[in-house]
């Protein structure tokens, strides 16, 4: 029998899937053969963790974990800014709007129209002179690597794999610093909110630097010599700068969600165990007999004491001659009458009747947990025996 949720996964699993031919062909393949079966799981996943999160009331966000969260907000805003081509170094060739087959004469010709030629744009010209396969390493691993990588150009002509190693530092040194902001983000000094997501960062953070790591050094820098027209060139460098830093600052603002939502319980919010509400329910019981305890020495030390008894007296007997004075007066029984017919006796009987009955679960609730924990704590003792 059809439900409207088994429709709906079919539709997405059928119809909306398929045509998502804008996907990778392998994760186009993969979603179209295991959508069917991945997709009920995740709903059912969201729901689990959703009904789990209303059974915890939520609650506000802890000061920890603000301090995670400013940290968090204050790394993406500064990776955000540094993806910005302002602070990323100069491509001649999209500036100059050149291909790769421009003659290097042309190229800073063009670029000396447009401002004025530096001792590194010397450099480059020099470098472009000498070989054309320095222009295709300038779009891979940048200016700086060409320019100042002296035993990058060997005899056997692996010059690549050379000029990777030495920009390897380079790349690996900006993920090095974001590790280091999510794992104050998830370690102890924030609690147990951010510690349980610190494998999880770790993963991300690793995952991200082996990625760029490993697309540089398998990156074919022949790509571009075929390269038609000037927007077919791929500045490597440029982009894989700009997508390193977005991604980082995607990276701060979803774990600064998780922490955010799952800190003050709106989301995967863990219930509070067994033993944590015994012993809360302890407290409170030693709290409230410890001032009945108080109460009682106070109301016998009054009552043993003459002076403080006949104090106590003349209150009450003093307290019941002005209410009943002020009771007798017609503005006051004129206005109890008038609140009295207002008043909804039967919503009121509902209202206390839920009141009694929430008290009741309680206690129920209560002896339910105890006997639980007691089961608990005999079961060990009997396997022992046994």
């Amino acid at each position: 029998m059809f439900n409207l949720r088994s429709v709906i996964f079919l539709v997405i699993s059928y119809v909306v899937i398929p045509r998502l031919t804008f996907l990778p062909k392998n994760v186009h393949s993969i979603l179209i053969i295991f959508g069917p079966f991945l997709i009920p799981r995740v709903f059912d996943w969201i729901n689990v963790a959703r009904a789990t999160s209303r059974s915890v009331p939520v609650r506000p966000t802890p000061p920890r974990v603000k301090n995670a969260l400013n940290l968090l907000f204050l790394s993406a805003v500064v990776c955000l800014v540094l993806s910005l081509s302002r602070f990323a170094p100069d491509n001649i060739f999209l500036s100059t709007q050149s291909h790769i087959r421009t003659e290097t004469s042309v190229l800073f010709a063009r670029l000396r129209h447009l401002r004025p030629l530096t001792d590194e744009d010397d450099a480059l010209r020099t470098k472009f002179g000498g070989s054309a396969r320095n222009k295709l390493l300038y779009l891979t691993y940048g200016p700086d690597t060409l320019l100042n990588c002296v035993w990058c150009t060997t005899a056997d002509a692996n010059d690549q794999q050379n000029y990777f190693l030495y920009s390897l530092p380079k790349i690996v040194t900006p993920h090095i610093f974001q590790l280091g902001v999510l794992g104050l983000a998830t370690s102890s000094l924030v609690g147990s909110e951010g510690s349980r997501f610190r494998t999880h960062a770790t993963i991300a953070g690793i995952l991200l630097m082996v990625v760029e790591t490993w697309y540089m050094g398998t990156y074919d820098i022949t790509i571009n010599k075929r390269a038609k027209f000037v927007q077919d060139l791929d500045s490597v460098y440029w982009r894989i700068r700009f997508l390193r830093y977005i991604t980082f600052a995607v990276v701060d603002i979803g774990l600064a969600f998780v922490l955010w939502a799952t800190s003050t319980n709106r989301w995967l919010a863990k219930p509070v165990s067994i033993a944590e509400r015994i012993e809360t329910t302890t407290r409170q019981a030693e709290e409230t007999m410890n001032k009945m305890r108080a109460l009682g020495l106070l109301t016998n030390s009054v009552n043993r004491d003459p002076a403080l008894r006949g104090v106590r007296e003349e209150y009450w007997r003093t307290e019941g001659q002005v209410m009943a004075e002020t009771v007798q007066d017609e503005a006051v029984t004129e206005q109890i009458n008038n609140v009295i017919s207002k008043m909804d006796f039967s919503a009121l009987q509902g209202r206390v009747g839920e009141v009694a009955d929430g008290i009741l679960k309680g206690i129920d609730g209560m002896r339910t947990s105890q006997v639980m924990a007691a089961s608990q704590i005999n079961d060990p003792s009997e396997t022992a025996a046994s």
